[in-house]
């Protein structure tokens, strides 16, 4: 199922959408506007697509894309100086879904992901159990990994890309990659 299909991304633009209008300054001008529009707003979905990579819950992610969305919009004038102002936005996407993911864990934030087997709700639809399995061993990188594995693999940021967008060095990214890489694989293997 994509992000294009579910409800939650059509209430998640309007409420952003709305959100923002509200929060509108005098100091952008109309092009600055429809520059946002053009950019950041309309990718939405890959932003969406980035954070439940790296948070593993739907509407947890949609919650971070609205924030993204907004932390962007009230700084659109600071980011004029930069070449590519969605790797901007996307980098405050990274950032803000990693601080939120540990602040959930720190209170004890539970997903049915995380939850022991036996407490999970039953699942409506039949799901290959293969699927299940590599969703359990994702879940237990770093976030740090998740996150370099979701913006190289699975968005297909280049290394140096990814470093940007993480604000680290690109070794340190290849680090995160070679780990999570080494977990995956141990993980189907047992």
């Amino acid at each position: 199922m994509s992000a294009e299909s579910t409800p939650g991304c059509v209430l998640l633009g309007m409420a952003s959408e709305i959100e923002m209008r509200m929060t509108i300054t005098s100091e952008l001008s109309f092009e600055d506007e429809l520059a946002f529009e053009q950019i950041v707003f309309r990718q939405r979905r890959r932003l969406f697509t980035i954070a439940l990579g790296i948070l593993r819950d739907r509407g947890e992610a949609e919650d971070a894309v609205q924030e993204t969305l907004l932390r962007s919009w009230r700084a659109w004038l600071t980011s004029a100086g930069y070449s590519d102002r969605f790797a901007w936005a996307a980098r405050i996407c990274v950032n803000h879904c990693i601080s939120r993911r540990r602040a959930l864990t720190s209170r004890g934030f539970f997903t049915q992901r995380d939850l022991p087997v036996t407490m999970r709700a039953p699942s409506a639809l039949a799901v290959d159990p293969a699927i299940l399995d590599l969703s359990r061993i994702y879940s237990r990188l770093s976030l740090k990994q998740r996150a370099a594995l979701t913006l190289t693999k699975g968005h297909g940021y280049s290394i140096d890309e990814c470093a940007e967008l993480m604000g680290c060095s690109a070794g340190t990214v290849r680090t995160h990659i070679a780990r999570g890489l080494t977990t995956l694989r141990k993980g189907m293997t047992t």
